[in-house]
């Protein structure tokens, strides 16, 4: 019975599990955090279902489909996002797309700068100056709370520590002596 094998399911817990390790080691913590929770709970519940419980064959398929579904989904979710991020018209045009939401946020078009900046960490959510540039469309519009949101975001996949004093000064974080 293929669902009670334990190599397939190993397999689809280890490609599930990288896939959140990658989130988790880019800074989009909650992502890679999420998909730890479920890709571990739907193992341990496999795991105890074959070999403490002994249950029945319908379970385990059950149980087996929903890890093997959901490793498959963070891989392919995973893989969708890293294509966006580098090889999709929407990245390529991302130099011009960042000058006009730049231009628009300095011409005080909160608006256009907002859905600019949007349209950027939509494409790329490891875009730590997109998430800058959000939040300061958010803080000039008057959106205190998103724009610290914006610049926790940036802080977190900003792991190369890029924007790192900029970030301190928005968020108003003091520098240790």
């Amino acid at each position: 019975m293929y669902f009670a094998a334990f190599l397939p399911n190993l397999i689809a817990f280890a490609c599930g599990q990288t896939a959140a390790w990658h989130y988790l080691r880019t800074g989009r913590s909650w992502v890679g955090s999420l998909l730890t929770l479920g890709v571990w709970s739907l193992l341990d519940g496999w795991l105890l279902a074959r070999y403490v419980f002994a249950a029945e064959p319908a379970t385990l398929r059950a149980l087996a489909i929903g890890l093997q579904g959901f490793a498959a989904a963070s891989v392919v979710w995973l893989a969708v996002a890293l294509w966006r991020r580098r090889w999709s018209a929407a990245a390529r045009a991302r130099p011009e797309r960042f000058r006009a939401a730049l231009d628009a946020l300095l011409r005080g078009d909160w608006s256009l700068a907002r859905a600019g900046y949007r349209g950027l960490v939509r494409t790329d959510p490891w875009d730590a100056a997109a998430w800058v540039g959000l939040g300061d469309a958010l803080a000039r519009a008057g959106d205190g709370k998103g724009a610290k949101r914006c610049y926790q975001r940036a802080a977190g996949v900003d792991v190369g520590k890029q924007f790192a004093d900029l970030l301190q000064l928005r968020l108003g974080v003091r520098r240790p002596n």
